[in-house]
């Protein structure tokens, strides 16, 4: 069933909701991370690369964007240099640089392993968060060690319906500085406690 034109973004991007502004010498670790990611398109008839696409979508959540139209729509007006730097590739030599359509965003934020997604950008935001964190130790050392604690907290995403009317629920766990360390969607709002998120947690602890 087609989705409607107001579709939530991703769980995994909605990490980035709220972040800070990336830095440029940020992205080319982000774009390695999201490079890694399963492309789920087909061979035949990719105009972009996997990691090109999901790179502007991150930008344009950190830019506000909240549903799969107003990412398509941040990309279309995204600069030339703002393309290039997100790995757009050569295609039309009277504009060097094409943003993807809204149709191949669609598709591929649609089809793309949410779980891979959000340990990817989790990753990136939790490295982030190390170095801002390692950056304020090294100028002013704390007296002693620091104690990290997690949270597990459920929420449901405001305005994401779903085409069946279901709202989406995520589970999620949080370090003390608010960084998403593993979240799953669930069912329902009474699903707090699902034994396959307690696995998935544990790894990115270790």
């Amino acid at each position: 069933m087609p989705a409607a034109p107001s579709s939530p973004i991703p769980a995994g991007l909605g990490q980035l909701a709220g972040s800070d502004p990336a830095r440029p010498d940020e992205l080319p670790d982000l774009l390695a991370r999201l490079s890694r990611l399963p492309d789920p398109r087909r061979l035949r008839g990719r105009r972009h690369p996997l990691s090109y696409v999901l790179a502007l979508a991150a930008c344009s959540v950190l830019a506000g964007a909240k549903s799969l139209t107003a990412i398509a729509e941040w990309a279309a007006d995204a600069s030339d240099r703002l393309l290039l730097h997100c790995g757009a590739t050569l295609r039309d030599p009277d504009r060097p640089y094409r943003a993807p359509s809204e149709a191949t965003v669609r598709r591929v934020l649609q089809r793309i392993d949410g779980d891979a997604l959000d340990a990817a950008i989790g990753g990136w935001l939790t490295a982030r968060a190390d170095a801002f964190r390692a950056a304020d130790q090294n100028k002013c050392p704390p007296s002693r060690p620091v104690r990290a604690a997690v949270a597990v907290d459920g929420k449901s995403l405001r305005g994401a319906i779903r085409a069946d009317g279901r709202c989406v629920h995520l589970l999620s766990a949080l370090r003390g500085d608010g960084i998403v360390l593993a979240q799953r969607e669930v069912d329902a709002k009474s699903r707090v406690a699902g034994g396959n998120f307690a696995p998935r947690l544990s790894r990115n602890r270790a």
